[in-house]
């Protein structure tokens, strides 16, 4: 996730910097925030290790919003019992801004950075005031332990033929999602079939491109090699490391579906038949 944020293009050395450079931000906004009587609650309980720990093993679970979610103050991601009220919220997404700028990130790099950072910490704060813990350990993640997650979320979800979890309701937008243990990855993907095979292959590419551009934070790719004709699709990848945090996750998956929905409500020909047509 940073190093999307970074530059998609980054190597190893600049992103290790880049990172070090977050760091640094990160303890200046803590000691920041712990030093207004008015908001200081919001770290109440967290350090600032468990918060570099949990950016680490969670942060590939933080989703880019498109470029309008991040022109005014983001939303809340924490449980309501933990949410701080909203203009202390706006108080201390203001201190965050402040200190990136006066570090001297880019300003395209900011508003991002800035969401990223405060989903995290209140993944952390959420995380401690637990009952259960809410994650799975790695050795826990397979599509039936997934499965069962997205069932108990209202959400309804099977195991499918090709042995991936399918989730037809419960999200915008019907999508599936595969375990790779080997990998360590968790794939979400979703496809929008052609009406007919007659349907241009281009006619798709234009629905693509407009997805794109608006929404920019899901790939939207055309696949013309099937015998249904053109389909739309798009597969987001997250990697997980030692734990697989289930808000976060659920959180994706919903940010994705919806994406995937938002990019075939711009199908104004109706060439497009979901997967449940």
């Amino acid at each position: 996730m940073l190093a999307k944020i970074h530059h998609p293009r980054s190597d190893l050395d600049n992103l290790s910097s880049f990172q070090e450079s977050v760091e640094n931000a990160i303890q200046t906004f803590f000691h920041a925030i712990c030093e207004q009587k008015s908001i200081k609650h919001f770290l109440f309980g967290i350090s600032l290790e468990k918060i570099y720990e949990n950016m680490k093993l969670h942060g590939e679970f933080v989703v880019l919003k498109p470029e309008k979610y991040y022109r005014d103050v983001i939303s809340q991601t924490a449980p309501k019992g933990l949410q701080v009220t909203p203009n202390q919220f706006e108080d201390i997404y203001s201190c965050l801004l402040e200190v990136l700028k006066k570090q001297r990130f880019l300003k395209k790099q900011i508003p991002k950075l800035a969401g990223y950072i405060i989903e995290n910490i209140e993944e952390t704060r959420a995380l401690i005031a637990d009952a259960e813990p809410n994650i799975l350990r790695s050795h826990e993640v397979s599509n039936e332990t997934i499965c069962a997650m997205f069932n108990r979320s209202r959400a309804e979800a099977r195991i499918d033929s090709h042995n991936d979890v399918f989730i037809p309701t419960g999200f915008d937008y019907p999508f599936w999602t595969r375990v790779n243990p080997q990998a360590n990855e968790i794939v979400f993907g979703a496809q929008a079939f052609p009406v007919s095979a007659s349907v241009a292959p281009s006619e798709i590419e234009n629905i693509s491109q407009k997805a794109n551009a608006s929404l920019g934070n899901f790939v939207m790719e055309v696949d013309t090699r099937t015998h249904h004709g053109p389909i739309l699709f798009s597969l987001h990848k997250i990697k997980y490391q030692e734990a697989v945090p289930k808000r976060m996750l659920l959180r994706a998956a919903k940010e994705f579906s919806s994406a995937f929905e938002t990019a075939v409500s711009m199908d104004k020909y109706k060439y497009l038949v979901s997967a449940l047509n």
